[in-house]
């Protein structure tokens, strides 16, 4: 059925090619949802057989191409083209001057090639496409360069490239210029990532130093990662892990080992001493694993040889987690239910941690029936156990068994352009021990409650017109009041604590606050251009409490262009006067600049400000810039600039690293310009 179908749409194509040549009439462009397109200045179909030539163009099922002259079978698919070929099959370009294909089976015999394979340019002997996904080439040259005298050049002997992505080849020598510098049996690459990534440089803690790693794919799903880090003054670091990535998995393995041959020039305590030693180490493991759309494996284990060694050789992640995580959480959910097992260790004993065992199932909120009543209830079993590290010598370690459940009924109601929610709460809480205070004996905490929250929203279109950030513009008014009552059977002090469960006691107050939203739209969808949230507390009885009115808060996430974003959260005591926390971050992201700014503050502890910027990142000329600046202690505790510039295939970094304690680093880099990902400010 296929050869017939191929046959009469040739024949169709062919007639009215000569009908059009015969009338002067232009052949359509296309013609579509056939598995073949040919135009050309003369087309003849004789015995089964098709004779394009005179400036040839068409598209064979997948492939487009153009060459001087075509001639083949359209029944059984099989092509032969000559002259100025140029053929392209989704990534894939190639150009020569004599080709053999079938465009059914999408084999075919290519003689001497040039492919363009975006980045790497290939030149070869001999190509013939063996299935649907693979090329074999024979005598193959490899390059990013796009000079006719190559800076550098990788050759094969035989290569295989598979899914128009991957090369495994035999035989490979590697030159730069003409010069033949090392041999590799065997090579196997992703085509859209870099092998190899340097960074050279000299710090103060590590002298001078040279960071290698190789990444080199095992197949498809996975890539070794192999790092050799030399320092002067510390010795030789080996790692080695493996990042894979499945459809329905994420994840990577890494491990790291340095015998250091001054494991204390940075710290040098009585305490570092008992800590430290000349092994140093971390193991690390991540994953995201997708059972189904709704249940999901997250996982992440890290073991160190000691406390100092993410701070000393792995700066960026020290920077963003002093202490690693160590969990795993099995999660599943559905438009009715949410569950979770929660397991979370410490490894090493030198570290603080509140080790948890839990499962907890909640179920969201969900009529009952046909009644006008709502319910959700979130419930919780835990052995949690509160360990302090072994150089903590003023806290003493303890543990117990909870069990949690919070539950609330409500019943919505309207009132005209009113929102009325009362609703009834009550939470039991069990504990296997509480405090001495308690004589160490169990305890159940009750707490049953009662509340009511009114509202109403207001709507107005403020504008029509398309502006910067973007077409009309509407704002959402709600203003909402949420009274809330609950007792506590249990006073705080009568029990261990682990998070914020166990802060409840007593309360009886009035939330008050107003939500104003802006919304506009932006590609023909509606967007948040402000969404922002006010409200604050009227304590009616205070427990404890200083004053009738709690802090004023403010949320607010503002989007307010498509790359454009900011977000605010903190909190104003009016009664004092005075900011007890604030968090800032701004962010913008565009083809030439990328940038943030975010300022962390807590009254009387800290006022960090962090920015980053980079600018022009796939232009020949880049720069990025980092900082971290502590204005409660007036200390940069951290600065770094570095610059890149694109010489032909070659990329070249200069940059340099300043820390507090008056350490620094200054860096060199050399890679590739077609792979602009790789380079020292991934250190950053």
């Amino acid at each position: 059925m296929r050869k017939a179908r191929l046959t009469l749409v040739f024949l169709v194509v062919a007639g009215a090619a000569s009908l059009a040549l015969a009338s002067g009439i232009d052949l359509p462009e296309t013609i579509p949802d056939e598995p073949f397109d040919l135009q050309a200045s003369r087309l003849e179909y004789t015995n089964g057989t098709m004779i394009a030539s005179g400036g040839v163009t068409g598209r064979f099922e997948n492939v487009m191409l153009s060459a001087d002259m075509v001639s083949g079978n359209p029944d059984t698919g099989d092509l032969h083209m000559e002259g100025d070929i140029h053929f392209e099959r989704d990534n894939v370009v190639w150009q020569g001057t004599e080709l053999n294909y079938n465009y059914i089976t999408q084999t075919g015999d290519f003689g001497p090639s040039a492919f363009e394979f975006d980045p790497v340019l290939m030149s070869v002997d001999h190509v013939e496409r063996v299935s649907t996904n693979e090329y074999l080439l024979k005598g193959a040259t490899f390059t990013t360069c796009p000079e006719e005298k190559t800076h550098y050049h990788l050759r094969a002997r035989e290569a295989y490239l598979v899914d128009e992505r991957y090369i495994k080849a035999k035989g490979v020598t590697v030159y730069l210029g003409k010069v033949p510098v090392f041999y590799l049996p065997y090579w196997r690459q992703d085509l859209e990532k870099s092998i190899f990534s340097y960074r050279v440089g000299y710090g103060s803690e590590w002298g001078a130093f040279a960071l290698i790693r190789a990444t080199v794919p095992v197949n498809k799903n996975i890539d070794s990662l192999t790092d050799v880090n030399l320092y002067a003054k510390r010795g030789v670091g080996l790692g080695q892990g493996f990042a894979w990535d499945y459809p329905n998995s994420v994840g990577e393995f890494s491990a790291f080992h340095l015998y250091d041959q001054d494991p204390y020039t940075k710290f040098d305590s009585e305490e570092a001493r008992d800590q430290i030693d000349r092994d140093r180490y971390r193991l690390k493991l991540e994953e995201l694993y997708n059972f189904t759309d709704t249940a999901y494996l997250n996982t992440k284990w890290n073991y160190l040889s000691d406390p100092a060694v993410l701070e000393e050789f792995f700066k960026s992640e020290y920077r963003k987690n002093p202490q690693p995580e160590n969990y795993a959480s099995l999660v599943y959910g559905n438009s009715y239910v949410g569950t979770e097992a929660f397991v979370s260790t410490r490894l090493n004993d030198y570290y603080d941690n509140l080790n948890r065992v839990e499962y907890s199932a909640d179920l969201y909120r969900t009529k009952l029936g046909n009644s006008p009543f709502y319910f959700q209830s979130e419930n919780s079993v835990a052995y949690l156990d509160r360990v302090y590290g072994e150089t903590n010598n003023v806290d003493s370690a303890y543990n117990s068994s909870r069990v949690d459940s919070y539950n609330v009924l409500s019943m919505p109601q309207t009132f005209g352009f009113l929102s009325v929610v009362p609703r009834a709460t009550y939470r039991a809480t069990y504990y296997s021990d509480s405090t001495a205070y308690n004589g160490g004996s169990e305890e159940v905490r009750q707490i049953p409650g009662v509340g009511m929250e009114v509202s109403f929203q207001a709507n107005k279109v403020l504008s029509d017109r398309e502006r910067w950030y973007g077409k009309g513009l509407r704002h959402k008014m709600e203003p909402y009041v949420d009274y809330i009552y609950a007792q506590s059977t249990t006073s705080t002090n009568r029990l261990l604590q682990f998070d914020d469960v166990d802060t409840l006691d007593d309360e009886n107050k009035l939330k008050i606050g107003l939500r104003n939203v802006l919304q506009t739209k932006r590609d023909g969808k509606l967007s948040r251009f402000i969404d922002l949230d006010v409200f604050t507390y009227y304590l009616i009885d205070k427990n404890g409490a200083e004053d009738t009115f709690s802090p004023l808060f403010l949320n607010a996430r503002m989007p307010l262009t498509k790359r454009t974003m900011v977000d605010l959260e903190g909190a104003y005591d009016w009664n004092k006067n005075e900011f007890p926390y604030f968090n800032t971050r701004a962010s913008h992201e565009s083809d030439d600049i990328t940038y943030s700014l975010e300022h962390l503050y807590q009254q009387g502890e800290r006022s960090l400000w962090t920015s980053r910027i980079e600018l022009f990142p796939e232009a020949d000329t880049s720069f990025e810039a980092y900082c971290r600046y502590d204005h409660h202690e007036n200390d940069i505790e951290e600065v770094a600039a570095i610059a890149y510039k694109n010489f032909c295939c070659l990329r070249y970094g200069l940059g340099a690293h300043f820390y507090d304690d008056n350490e620094f680093q200054v860096m060199f880099s050399i890679g590739l310009s077609a792979y602009p990902g790789i380079g020292i400010g991934s250190g950053l």
